[in-house]
């Protein structure tokens, strides 16, 4: 618990992100909810709701990038695998909540876009869920913060406006791509459990 302390303690800014922009969303939904129709607003949501999985994406590829401790902490105990798990588990686990208060705000405001019901809550959890899954592989393959950066942009545009417009229901929209992502995910901590190519690829960098 004071390994999960201390990675809270540096990412506590990061992890308050999409709390914040859940409350303003809502605040913005809550305003115009009573001088606009609600098929003048949904249009509105469409776009605000995708800003918390592009701030997901980014900030997953912020916590995994750019620490010059690596070989520091290959040499303890602890392990790189460890903390770049723990960081991946804390980042995603506070934008999955934050969206799922989002959906359930927008949704008793009847705001939310394509709502069909609580399923539809899977639409904003398996977005961040496979987008900071498949992010923590690219982190993993490259240790660049701009590759994964431009990885997360390319994965959320790729669902967009590919991939859901196409597939509307929710329980088949996600349910590929969130197996695709578990297994880039695993993969991705199986390369982290080796700290001589940790060490190497950073010494490269």
């Amino acid at each position: 618990m004071a390994f999960v302390g201390i990675q809270l303690k540096r990412l506590y800014r990061l992890v308050l992100l999409p709390f914040i922009l859940t409350a303003g969303i809502l605040f913005v939904g809550f305003l115009l909810e009573g001088i606009w129709s609600l098929s003048r607003i949904r249009p509105g949501m469409m776009v605000l709701t995708q800003v918390p999985v592009i701030a997901a994406g980014l900030s997953t590829a912020f916590v995994l990038n750019g620490d010059p401790l690596v070989e520091l902490t290959e040499s303890t105990p602890t392990g790189w695998r460890k903390v770049q798990v723990t960081r991946l588990l804390i980042i995603t686990g506070a934008n999955l909540t934050a969206a799922g208060l989002l959906f359930i705000g927008l949704h008793v405001m009847r705001l939310w876009p394509r709502d069909m019901g609580w399923v539809s809550m899977i639409t904003p959890v398996g977005s961040i869920f496979m987008v900071n899954c498949l992010v923590f592989l690219i982190a993993v393959l490259t240790m660049s913060m701009p590759t994964s950066s431009l990885a997360s942009m390319a994965i959320w545009l790729f669902l967009c406006f590919i991939w859901d417009p196409y597939i509307t229901d929710p329980v088949r929209q996600r349910l590929i791509p969130l197996f695709i992502a578990a297994a880039g995910a695993i993969f991705g901590w199986n390369m982290c459990g080796d700290a001589e190519r940790n060490v190497v690829k950073v010494a490269a960098l």
